[in-house]
């Protein structure tokens, strides 16, 4: 379990599971070998020899003097997730890490999600016997309105709005993407709406003290990042706004998996620009191996600096 310290925030990184090296080869269309090969900084954490590109599936527990947050949480175990079969019916001690790292599924206060994808909610829930609860009883599952009411709107087999673009989750998807949404959707968000336990807030929420949602849009609409501040110090939870480090080299490179892949490049590379050389600690939702480090400048572009926690 690796750790960062954030002015009185302490981050815990609490790893679900690796992907299998190659699993995600396309993701990024113009991450092809050659081009992995030629970013040298990415080794050994996010690529390998064979120029695939490395991801991890893992959450955060962000906790503050006041509050236990919980960001991003992953897979979860024994979904139903046809599109990704690799990722359902999974079987993964993760709350035993949860509980190595000192933390038991009745301490987390908030559960945050960057946005809705079926990899960012899914220990929102555990099976018990035949229905889906809520994991974390305490929790306040706190979601940006927008994301939240999208999703929701493909539940329901709609688009949220009447803009027909809405109703595309991205360029080339799966047909079968919103009958996943549907699943996702019934076994790790619905169940906690009817116990109560949802809220939905705007964009840009201060959710406690120290810690905010920040808007990133381009991955999905309502795509958020959670900005963690105290004592003069600061972090982000990048979510999917940065896939993987390859995108710090080339932030024009967008994933196949963005609703909106031009914004997505336009938040990235502003991103990029404004905390290039400052002290701002980046935590990668799907960085593998070192997931925290510091973005530095590379020529034209940026690089990242990882760190030991």
């Amino acid at each position: 379990m690796t750790s960062w310290q954030v002015g009185d925030i302490k981050v815990s990184q609490i790893v679900e599971m690796p992907v299998e090296p190659g699993e995600l080869d396309g993701l990024i269309e113009e991450a092809t070998p050659e081009a992995v090969r030629s970013v040298e900084w990415l080794y050994p954490d996010y690529a390998n020899d064979a120029g695939q590109t490395l991801w991890s599936l893992h959450a955060y527990v962000v906790e503050t003097p006041t509050h236990r947050v919980l960001v991003d949480a992953c897979c979860g175990n024994h979904k139903n997730l046809p599109l990704i079969p690799n990722w359902g019916g999974l079987d993964t001690p993760f709350l035993e890490r949860l509980a190595a790292a000192g933390y038991q599924p009745e301490d987390i206060d908030f559960v945050l999600a960057t946005h809705l994808h079926l990899d960012h909610v899914g220990w929102n829930t555990v099976l018990d016997g035949d229905k889906w609860r809520p994991t974390f009883p305490n929790a306040r599952y706190t979601y940006v309105r927008d994301e939240f009411e999208y999703h929701s709107g493909l539940r329901e087999g709609v688009a949220a709005t009447d803009d027909l673009a809405h109703a595309v989750v991205y360029q080339g998807a799966n047909p079968d993407i919103h009958s996943q949404t549907r699943l996702v959707f019934a076994e790790s968000i619905q169940p906690c709406v009817d116990a109560g336990l949802v809220d939905l807030v705007d964009s840009n929420h201060e959710v406690s003290p120290g810690v905010r949602y920040t808007a990133t849009p381009g991955h999905t609409t309502g795509h958020h990042s959670v900005t963690l501040e105290s004592s003069g110090a600061s972090a982000l939870v990048t979510g999917d706004f940065i896939h993987h480090p390859i995108q710090i080299a080339h932030p024009a490179w967008s994933s196949r998996g963005d609703t909106d892949r031009a914004r997505s490049a336009e938040t990235r590379t502003a991103f990029l620009r404004s905390v290039a050389d400052t002290d701002l600690l980046v935590l990668g939702t799907h960085f593998s191996g070192r997931s925290g480090g510091h973005i530095l400048s590379d020529g034209d572009g940026y690089r990242f600096l990882p760190t030991e926690g």
